[in-house]
C-alpha cells in the first residue's frame, strides 16, 4: 500500500509542499484507522472471551448445584437468570431465547442486549441469560468516543502537517524563490543562508553552475562585441572602395548595377552582423529594434540577392505567391531566415529548381537537391550538422530566430527528391 500511495503522490500535479502534507495526512489517517480497528477487535475479543467464559462457568455451577432437581426452575440472580427446563417444556423460557444451539450467543432486542449460554442434558435444557444492556451502552459510548478521537487526530494531524511541511521545506521554498529571482537578475548571487544538508549542497552547486553559465555568457558577449568591431573595419574599407569606384568608374549601366549589388550585399552583411550581435546579447529585444515590412516585399528582395548565384550554377530560383496579403515581419530577422534557407538550398542543390513559396501566414523553401537522410533529419537543425556530413551552422541560426519570435519551423522531404522547410508566422 505504501508503494501505491507513493506512486499516487508522485503522479499528482502538486508541489513538494502539498505532496508532503498529503503524505503526512495519509500516514496519520492510516495509523489512526489501524489503531481504531485494533481497538474494536480487542473489545469484541474481550467481550467474547471474558463474558462467554464467565457465563459458561456460572452455568456449569448452576447445573451441578441443581443436578438432583427434577422439576422446572427459573432463578433470577441480579442481572442474570438461570433456567432449568424439561426439553419438551419451553413456555417458561422467553420466546427470544428459545431454539439456540449449545454454546454462547448474543441476542439484541428492542429493549436491550443479552448474552446467553445454553447447555443440553438428556431430557433437560439449561439456559443462563445475562442482561448486557448497560455494557452495550458503554460500548457504544466507547465507539463514539473513539470516532471523535480519530476525527480530532485527523484535524490535529492536518494542522501539524501544515506546520511541519512549512518548516521542513522552508529552505527549499526560499531557494526556489531566489532561483526565480535570478532569472530576471543575471549575474546576481544567492543571498540566503542554507543549512549544511542536501538543500545547502543544492544551493552551492546551483550557484557554482550559475556562475559558470554567467562566465560563459559574458565571454560570448565579449567575443560577439569584438567580432562585430573587427568586422566593421573591413566593411568600412569596402564601402569606401565602392564609393571611389562610383566616382572613378565608367558609369555604364552594367557597372552601376554590379556596384549596387555589392552595396546591397554589404548592407546585408552589416545588418547580419548587427543581428548576430543583438541575438547574442538580448534576443528578445531584437525585433523591437527592427523595421517591419511586408513578407512579399522582403521575399522578392532576397530572391534578387541570390538570383545571380543560382543562375551561375544553372539552377532555377523562383518566387511563388499563394496569397494576396502577407503579414508584416521584422526585416532583419525574417530576412536572415529567408537568406539562410536559400543559402542552404543552393549549397545542397546541384541541379533542378529552388522555390520560395509564400502563403497568408507562412513561407516555404523547397529544393530538388540531395534531400535529408532519415537518420539525419531529426538532427539537421543542430549546430554543426549538415546534410552532407560536414560542419557548419546549418539551420541552427534559423531555429534560434524562430524560437525567439514564436515562429514554427518544420522540415520535410520534398517529392520526388529534395527538402522543404516551412516557417509559420
Amino acid at each position: 500500500m505504501a508503494g501505491v500511495t507513493g506512486w499516487w503522490l508522485t503522479m499528482m500535479p502538486l508541489t513538494i509542499n502539498a505532496r508532503l502534507r498529503w503524505g503526512l495526512n495519509l500516514l496519520i489517517v492510516t495509523l489512526s484507522l489501524v489503531a481504531t480497528v485494533a481497538m474494536v477487535l480487542l473489545v469484541f475479543w474481550f467481550e467474547r472471551s471474558l463474558f462467554y467464559n464467565h457465563l459458561q462457568s456460572d452455568l456449569l455451577d448452576q447445573v451441578r448445584a441443581h443436578a438432583g432437581l427434577e422439576q422446572s426452575l427459573v432463578q433470577p440472580m441480579a442481572d442474570t437468570t438461570y433456567y432449568k427446563l424439561p426439553a419438551e417444556q419451553q413456555s417458561l423460557l422467553p420466546e427470544p431465547f428459545r431454539g439456540y444451539p449449545e454454546g454462547g450467543h448474543e441476542v439484541l432486542l428492542a429493549d436491550g442486549a443479552y448474552n446467553l449460554f445454553v447447555h443440553y442434558e438428556p431430557g433437560w435444557e439449561h439456559v443462563l441469560v445475562q442482561d448486557q444492556s448497560e455494557f452495550e451502552r458503554y460500548e457504544l459510548r466507547v465507539f463514539g468516543g473513539a470516532a471523535l478521537a480519530v476525527l480530532a487526530i485527523w484535524i490535529l494531524g492536518f494542522w501539524l502537517s501544515q506546520r511541519l511541511s512549512r518548516q521542513i521545506l522552508q529552505p527549499v521554498s526560499r531557494l526556489a524563490a531566489e532561483v526565480a529571482r535570478l532569472r530576471h537578475q543575471p549575474g546576481a548571487r544567492l543571498q540566503g543562508v542554507y543549512p549544511q544538508d542536501e538543500v545547502g549542497q543544492l544551493a552551492h552547486t546551483f550557484e557554482e553552475y550559475a556562475g559558470r553559465v554567467q562566465e560563459l555568457l559574458t565571454r560570448e558577449q565579449q567575443f560577439s562585441a569584438n567580432a562585430s568591431h573587427e568586422l566593421r573595419t573591413p566593411m568600412m574599407v569596402i564601402r569606401g572602395a565602392l564609393d571611389m569606384l562610383r566616382e572613378t568608374g565608367s558609369g555604364t549601366a552594367e557597372e552601376v548595377r554590379q556596384l549596387d549589388r555589392m552595396a546591397a550585399a554589404l548592407d546585408d552583411m552589416q545588418r547580419q552582423v548587427e543581428l548576430f550581435l543583438q541575438l547574442s546579447r538580448a534576443p528578445e529585444a531584437a525585433a523591437r529594434h527592427d523595421t517591419f515590412v511586408p513578407l512579399g516585399q522582403l521575399a522578392a528582395a532576397c530572391i534578387e540577392i541570390w538570383q545571380g548565384q543560382a543562375g551561375a550554377r544553372g539552377l532555377t530560383l523562383a518566387l511563388t505567391v499563394a496569397a494576396d496579403e502577407h503579414p508584416q515581419v521584422p526585416a532583419t530577422l525574417a530576412g536572415a531566415v529567408i537568406n539562410n534557407l536559400l543559402r542552404n538550398a543552393l549549397a545542397h542543390t546541384s541541379e533542378g529548381r529552388i522555390e520560395l513559396c509564400l502563403g497568408p501566414d507562412w513561407l516555404e523553401v523547397c529544393d530538388s537537391g540531395e534531400g535529408i537522410e532519415p537518420e539525419v533529419l531529426a538532427r539537421v537543425r543542430e549546430r554543426g550538422i549538415s546534410r552532407s556530413g560536414g560542419f557548419g551552422l546549418g539551420l541552427a541560426i534559423v531555429e534560434r530566430i524562430c524560437e525567439h519570435q514564436g515562429w514554427r519551423l518544420s522540415l520535410a522531404s520534398n517529392q520526388p527528391r529534395g527538402t522543404c522547410v516551412r516557417i509559420v508566422f
